[in-house]
């Protein structure tokens, strides 16, 4: 105990200050994070641009900031949530993306990816009973060239049910697929791929009972009394590509065409109870729902 009155205010002063000091260094951030996981890398909106997807990380203190790195080239971007997007890429180069979270104290070690490429997808079916529209699929999708795995495919369904003062005619329905679920190593016409699925909703259940296989034609949760999509109800829909893993940009042949397959079981794309589908008798052993049937498809690196 200090007794001596004149001491007594110094100490005092000493001691809230130590107290202070210790308050500030507990906040303070004291370790650097851990590593955050790349989740996604898909083909920007505008041609050279990337956007990377990914989590945060699970161990350290939190990050402030990201920073993603393209090689070759040393292209960076950073932001301070996913995604980040980088721009200033080479056309029909293959990339690999690493991503560093920082904070105070220090970075984290990096995700790195593969060497990726992107590339932009068309894939045609016809419609001999919507004519003159066709439902095609739109979109883009990433391989990685080392491990020859198809991720982040995307876009949009252009549905040709739709009718306009009772002819087949724009406005037509468009359906956004964003979720890749489904990638099936196949080998078709001698050629090794892969049989990739995006859908609308994030499941593959599509047709009732359960699940997308080509050749349904019943929206998911008929027999348990889900509410017709027309009704209210929610319908997912589908797009299935082949991609060629010695070379995407191959030309696609009759047998590769034959395993192409799409289902819209949206509001928009139904009759009744059955979605528009389109597949061919050789590659599931019926055609469309309206005799809609693939023709054809053309994939380009961007």
């Amino acid at each position: 105990m200090i007794t001596h009155p004149t001491l007594q205010p110094r100490f005092l002063v000493a001691w809230m200050a130590a107290l202070l000091l210790l308050a500030a260094c507990a906040d303070s951030k004291t370790e650097a994070p851990g590593a955050p996981a790349i989740t996604g890398v898909a083909a920007g909106a505008t041609a050279g641009s990337a956007v990377v997807s990914f989590t945060a990380p699970t161990s350290g203190d939190a990050a402030t900031s990201y920073t993603v790195t393209a090689d070759p080239g040393g292209i960076t971007s950073t932001g301070t949530s996913s995604p980040i997007t980088l721009s200033g890429l080479a056309p029909q180069t293959a990339y690999s993306y690493s991503l560093v979270a920082r904070n105070d104290a220090g970075a984290s070690a990096p995700a790195v990816t593969g060497q990726l490429r992107f590339y932009s997808i068309v894939e045609t079916f016809q419609e001999p009973m919507t004519q003159p529209n066709d439902t095609i699929f739109t979109g883009t999708f990433t391989f990685d060239v080392t491990s020859k795995v198809v991720s982040s495919l995307a876009g949009t369904l252009t549905q040709a049910m739709t009718k306009n003062g009772g002819v087949y005619g724009p406005p037509m329905t468009t359906v956004a697929l964003t979720h890749q679920l489904s990638s099936e190593p196949v080998t078709l016409g001698g050629v090794n791929g892969l049989l990739v699925t995006t859908f609308a909703l994030p499941t593959v259940n599509t047709f009732d009972p359960s699940g997308f296989a080509p050749g349904g034609t019943q929206y998911y949760g008929l027999g348990s009394g889900a509410p017709n999509p027309k009704s209210g109800g929610v319908g997912n829909a589908y797009a299935m590509v082949f991609v060629n893993t010695f070379d995407p940009t191959t030309a696609v042949t009759q047998a590769q065409i034959d395993k192409l397959a799409y289902a819209d079981c949206t509001a928009g794309g139904m009759m009744m109870s059955t979605c528009m589908t389109g597949t061919t008798m050789a590659g599931y052993g019926t055609d469309g729902t309206m005799m809609g049937y693939p023709e054809a498809q053309t994939t380009t690196e961007r």
